[in-house]
């Protein structure tokens, strides 16, 4: 899927609800995308997804985990993490236990 598509985003199950159980996702990327513009892909591929992702004041949700390539972008640049073709992304939402 990255040949065809630059990235590929992986969804939980939990937010596959929202893209009809698509799991994996393909998104274009050029030389100066972030995890925003590809979040906003996403959103444009399944109107509302965004939302479940990303806070009003457009941060990423306390409760959404995301990685690129294994890293956490919490400790990279976060929604300005910068992407690359080949890349793989994936968000999760977090898992508390009481």
């Amino acid at each position: 899927m990255t040949e065809k598509f630059g990235i590929t985003v992986k969804l939980a199950t939990a937010l596959a609800r929202h893209t009809g159980n698509q799991k994996q996702i393909g998104c274009k990327v050029n030389g100066e995308d972030d995890l925003a513009s590809v979040l906003n892909d996403l959103e444009d591929q399944f109107p509302g997804i965004k939302a479940k992702i990303c806070s009003a004041d457009v941060d990423l949700r306390d409760s959404i985990n995301v990685y690129v390539n294994g890293d956490n972008v919490r400790y990279l640049n976060g929604l300005k993490t910068a992407l690359k073709q080949g890349d793989v992304v994936n968000i999760i939402p977090a898992v508390a236990a009481g």
